[in-house]
């Protein structure tokens, strides 16, 4: 641990400069986001592009909504932007209280954290979003029209998004598990068969039918619960 003698006015301090920094770089990284938010929104566009029947377009229904969309997307937009910033504060928030060996498995954590959580966030956006959008627009008929509201649209692609990233980050949730002692390191190791099922029921809800499209999303989540048994097991 470092020599130096931090008082609690010090850490109030330097918490408060760290979340000063976070706000600046989150405002400036908003406001360029917003500049550029119709390419944002038109990349968001390329999945449903793909899925629309012919003739069927994007809509808005209500005077604010197309500001309202742009506002939600830099928003979140700034929130990805920012993150790596913010992990890095935090990071130079707590490097003070840690020990040499903490700050360099501190440091993987927080690498690989992010890799998975883009690695994730891109399989959502690339793999199962053309998926779940061919399949919902595929009951568009001469007698039905799709014509999907862009607010709706625009939430539903970006909880997607978010939600695989987080989803990537699983491994390390089990790991963590292994680590504190609240289950057997070998535990995700010996229940396999019943975590596989499970895997496979959830791929089946969110793709109920088509076969080939379960298994496009049921092989990535073996994956990811591989690697955190492995790393339960290490741990």
């Amino acid at each position: 641990m470092t020599n130096e003698a931090y008082t609690l006015q010090d850490h109030l301090g330097e918490l408060r400069k760290r979340l000063i920094n976070c706000v600046i770089v989150f405002c400036v990284a908003f406001g360029a986001a917003y500049a550029v938010s119709d390419f944002l929104i038109s990349f968001l566009f390329l999945p449903v592009k793909e899925s629309l029947p012919q003739g069927s377009t994007m809509v808005f229904t209500a005077l604010t909504e197309g500001f309202m969309a742009h506002l939600k997307v830099a928003f979140w937009a700034a929130m990805v932007v920012t993150a790596p910033f913010t992990l890095y504060q935090t990071w130079r928030f707590l490097l003070p209280a840690l020990y040499e060996h903490e700050k360099r498995s501190l440091r993987r954590l927080i690498l690989t954290s992010c890799a998975l959580f883009v690695f994730g966030a891109v399989f959502g956006y690339w793999v199962i979003l053309p998926v779940i959008l061919s399949l919902s627009l595929g009951y568009a008929s001469t007698n039905l029209q799709a014509l999907p509201r862009l607010q709706n649209y625009l939430i539903f692609t970006l909880k997607s998004i978010f939600l695989f990233g987080i989803i990537f980050e699983v491994p390390f949730v089990m790991a963590g598990a292994a680590k504190l002692g609240l289950i057997p390191k070998d535990y995700f190791k010996k229940h396999r068969k019943p975590a596989y099922l499970l895997l496979f029921l959830v791929a089946a809800v969110l793709v109920p039918s088509d076969i080939f499209s379960q298994l496009l999303i049921f092989m990535p989540f073996v994956i990811i619960y591989e690697v955190g048994a492995f790393l339960a097991s290490r741990f």
